[in-house]
């Protein structure tokens, strides 16, 4: 492991720690450096802020779970240990999502939508959605994901995570089926008009 990378971690298990502590709006700087034993240039050298730390950490827990099997298929189980690493660390996640949910809406939103564009491709056999469409489709399912998942954390994690994962799952999979079957239905229509 290289220093840096071992720097960066150091800096977002301090992070965790004061976070169990005290507010993250309330975190700074000088906060971290003095638990995590380095000095600001050294923080400054590896983030811009201690928001560029927020998200590198909720990166560095999604890598501890997600890799290059994940898939359309399977990505509800991958959710499901997220979900799990989430509720463990529970501190962590409500405090930082209270101040400001705006970096892990981002996060969570980046690391689903490419399922979903996927999955919307391997339904579009005839190739029949556009691009654009596409685009629009995922990044709707990627940011009803990102809500169900801060409402979750908000309202004190009282569902398992697995039953939110496999809800999630159903919602996305029946969701994506009709809008496809729509799309498909006005290009229908409109491809018999234009033979008319």
């Amino acid at each position: 492991m290289s220093d840096s990378i071992n720097t960066k971690e150091i800096l977002a298990d301090t992070l965790k720690i004061l976070t169990s502590k005290k507010s993250f709006s309330k975190i700074t700087i000088a906060d971290i450096t003095k638990v995590s034993g380095f000095n600001r240039q050294t923080f400054y050298y590896h983030f811009r802020d201690k928001y560029e730390l927020l998200q590198w950490t909720y990166e560095q827990d999604a890598k501890k779970i997600f890799d290059e099997r994940l898939n359309f298929e399977n990505w509800h189980r991958y959710m499901a240990s997220l979900l799990a690493l989430i509720k463990q660390e529970s501190n962590f996640y409500q405090n930082t999502i209270s101040c400001d949910e705006t970096e892990f809406r981002n996060h969570i939103f980046s690391l689903t939508k490419s399922i979903f564009y996927l999955a919307i491709d391997a339904l579009d056999l005839h190739h029949q959605i556009t691009q654009s469409d596409k685009d629009f489709y995922s990044e709707f399912f990627s940011f009803g994901v990102a809500g169900v998942i801060i409402n979750w954390i908000k309202d004190g994690m009282k569902e398992t995570p697995e039953k939110i994962a496999n809800n999630m799952k159903s919602l996305a999979q029946d969701s994506e089926k009709l809008a496809y079957e729509r799309y498909r239905e006005s290009y229908t229509k409109i491809r018999m008009e234009e033979t008319k």
